[in-house]
């Protein structure tokens, strides 16, 4: 049995970059701190202004930390799975937010409730992040057994059917495809695969089943024939 997920590096780079603009305010935190540090040096002030810069730069180094990883292509086992932690951005940039509520609460007295449950919410999720991003694997898996071929589709839907629906299995340079007899037809883009030989492994274990699913049909006839 395979059970693969198809990830694919738009996506990945999309996800990178929507927090990559969530970190961008961590410049302007970075000065923030330094403007502290420069001007009132002293009691929380003097905390806030250190607060400001470690947490800044506790998001820069995430931010690159992710990038690094992104242009690595993820740290698959070689299988197409990946050991997921937790996310060092969601946590940092949580961690941000909870140093500029007190920042504002310090300069106006008033609580940020806003600013305070998104900070929270983002840590609790940088710590949640593995068992989210395995979850989604499990939805995003290619799936071959001896029923029959599961294959994910956009919108963690799926394409499941037994061995005698499928007409034919390909698997190109840059798309493989799986084409059922009443027509369906879903397509993995490998070119974009985060792990494509992972799939074809998959898929060339499918082809295998299929064929020896037609022999076994194609033997039953026979036998009943005669």
């Amino acid at each position: 049995m395979h059970r693969v997920p198809v990830r694919y590096r738009r996506a990945q780079k999309g996800q990178f970059i929507q927090k990559l603009q969530h970190a961008i305010p961590s410049v302007i935190v970075l000065g923030d701190g330094i403007d502290h540090l420069q001007h009132d040096p002293h009691g929380a002030s003097l905390a806030l202004g250190i607060a400001e810069m470690a947490v800044s730069a506790l998001v820069i180094g995430s931010v690159i930390r992710g990038f690094r990883r992104l242009r690595a292509g993820g740290a698959a086992d070689g299988h197409g799975h990946v050991h997921h932690g937790v996310d060092w951005i969601d946590l940092s940039l949580g961690a941000m937010l909870l140093v500029e509520a007190y920042a504002k609460f310090h300069a106006t007295a008033h609580l940020p409730r806003p600013t305070i449950l998104l900070g929270l919410v983002m840590i609790v999720l940088g710590f949640v992040h593995g068992r989210l991003a395995a979850w989604g694997d499990r939805r995003l898996e290619l799936r071959v057994d001896d029923k029959g071929i599961s294959v994910p589709r956009r919108f963690f839907r799926r394409l499941s059917v037994a061995w005698s629906e499928v007409a034919e299995i390909t698997a190109g340079p840059a798309i493989a495809r799986v084409i059922t007899i009443d027509g369906r037809d879903q397509s993995l883009d490998l070119a974009d695969a985060l792990e494509p030989e992972p799939i074809r492994a998959a898929l060339a274990d499918a082809r295998a089943r299929l064929e020896a699913y037609r022999a076994e049909q194609t033997g039953r006839a026979n036998i009943t024939t005669e």
